[in-house]
């Protein structure tokens, strides 16, 4: 096999362009910068999916269909596409759904606080001060101590932002096999 070093980059090459492109469609549709989507999966194009389809883009392009590893290649690449456009694709809009229900749940509890005068409060032993000097007269009471105790469980309050750029519309996933094919093909 000549020139083999292809069935290497030519996968990751594509990886990267893919995750190159994804905050520079944003910039295109939504007309602001987001920089947290060179990281981030998901979106326009699916970068998993450009990565096997260059390989399997490659291997095609190298052995000519001749070589029983591109079948295997080639489920593969099936497989993580259904499972960008499937399985992804809902568990990031169950995300959403739940970042929402916390959100609620928290703007509530700030409601019913602040409604409250910011907390649930107890009452407590009311301390005792010093008398006044020069006079005969017994510690003065002060007013009663505030507990604060928040109204909603620590782990909704904790419960950090759950990432809901995990999945593709099949759009996305078609623009990955684009990304791919092309990459493969510039660089055979």
């Amino acid at each position: 096999m000549t020139n083999s070093y292809h069935l290497w980059l030519a996968p990751l090459v594509a990886l990267v362009v893919a995750q190159l492109l994804k905050p520079v469609i944003v910039v295109i549709r939504a007309r602001r910068w987001d920089p947290q989507r060179l990281r981030q999966s998901g979106g326009m194009p699916s970068s998993h999916t450009a990565l096997v389809v260059a390989l399997v883009a490659e291997l095609w392009l190298h052995e000519g269909g001749r070589n029983p590893v591109l079948a295997l290649a080639l489920f593969v690449a099936l497989i993580v596409m259904y499972d960008a456009a499937g399985v992804r694709w809902q568990t990031g809009r169950q995300a959403a759904v739940l970042n929402r229900l916390l959100q609620d749940l928290r703007r509530a509890d700030l409601a019913g606080r602040r409604s409250s005068h910011g907390f649930r409060t107890g009452r407590s032993a009311r301390p005792l001060s010093e008398p006044r000097p020069g006079s005969d007269a017994r510690p003065v009471v002060q007013s009663p101590i505030q507990i604060q105790v928040p109204s909603v469980p620590w782990w909704l309050m904790d419960w950090p932002e759950l990432d809901e750029h995990l999945g593709h519309k099949p759009i996305e996933v078609l623009g990955g096999c684009v990304v791919g094919m092309a990459v493969a093909w510039i660089l055979h």
